[in-house]
């Protein structure tokens, strides 16, 4: 096995990403990955101390990914409806990111910040929407909106993975711009 020195660790962050995305994080191996990523697993743990290290770079890089969308949004439900497209065509990404209940992610300040900056985002965005609300009417807005986009990332999920998508919900999944104009700003 040959050690890459240049850009290694974002080639086996790439590895684990693609991993990740394709079958879970469940199935992203150390071993595995140095495997493709033709080093020795040595190499693997200079760039990360433990498994953890790793999955925060993959949460940093969903979130990434999701402000990407946001930055190229040009209306507001066109952000929710590419948060509801990353988390219907990530599901496994979308699923470390939001379904991480290990206590040690919450400790890692980029991580925090980033999910703190998305929901501030969604404040002010609210604000700029609402200029005559309170900040109490505008939080639970909010709250209702970042609720909503998730449920229904679950909701189409679950559908699709059990082949049942209804006409409404087939309509939703393709009109999810539309579906948020009409949903979250009554």
């Amino acid at each position: 096995m040959s050690y890459h020195k240049e850009n290694l660790k974002e080639h086996l962050i790439e590895i684990a990403w693609e991993i990740c995305k394709a079958e879970s994080w469940q199935k992203v191996n150390m071993r595995k990955i140095a495997q493709k990523a033709d080093v020795s697993t040595t190499a693997f743990y200079r760039h990360f101390k433990t498994k953890n290290d790793l999955k925060a770079e993959l949460i940093l890089r969903g979130f990434e990914v999701l402000d990407e969308g946001r930055k190229s949004a040009d209306i507001f439900a066109s952000w929710g409806a590419h948060y509801i497209k990353f988390g219907l065509d990530n599901p496994y990404i979308y699923d470390l990111m939001f379904g991480n209940t290990d206590s040690d992610m919450h400790v890692n300040p980029d991580i925090e910040a980033h999910h703190h900056a998305a929901l501030n985002e969604l404040y002010v965005s609210l604000e700029n929407f609402m200029p005559d609300a309170t900040e109490k009417d505008i939080r639970i807005k909010a709250v209702n909106i970042w609720a909503s986009v998730h449920g229904l990332v679950g909701f189409l999920r679950r559908a699709s993975s059990q082949d049942s998508k209804s006409e409404e919900l087939k309509w939703i999944e393709n009109n999810l711009e539309e579906y948020l104009k009409m949903t979250t700003f009554r």
